[in-house]
């Protein structure tokens, strides 16, 4: 079961459909302060609990499950370039994590 729903959660979350993590369209969007980035992500989070748990009844049993898969596949990173802060995309090694097999 487990390598059949591995690559299929793996799909599914990657997929750019605006059903799934709204976060996927604000990591070009720079933040001054990191607190401005983190208050970003918490309130894209709220938006896709309910949506992410609806969609992925396999994958996520509760909301503390679906707020812990987007808490560490959407951190926030300095950029050094330009001193920014951005959302970043770590959907792919989450889902291949250790954490997230220990799920299924």
């Amino acid at each position: 079961m487990k390598r059949v729903l591995i690559p299929l959660a793996t799909l599914a979350v990657l997929l750019p459909n605006p059903a799934l993590a709204n976060h996927i369209f604000y990591t070009g969007v720079p933040h001054e302060t990191r607190g401005a980035c983190e208050a970003e992500v918490a309130r894209l989070s709220v938006e896709d609990f309910d949506v992410l748990l609806d969609t992925f009844p396999l994958l996520f049993s509760n909301l503390g499950e679906v707020a812990s898969f987007l808490t560490r596949a959407f951190p926030c990173g300095l950029n050094p370039e330009d001193q920014q802060w951005y959302i970043e995309d770590h959907r792919l090694e989450v889902l291949s994590s250790g954490w997230f097999k220990r799920r299924l």
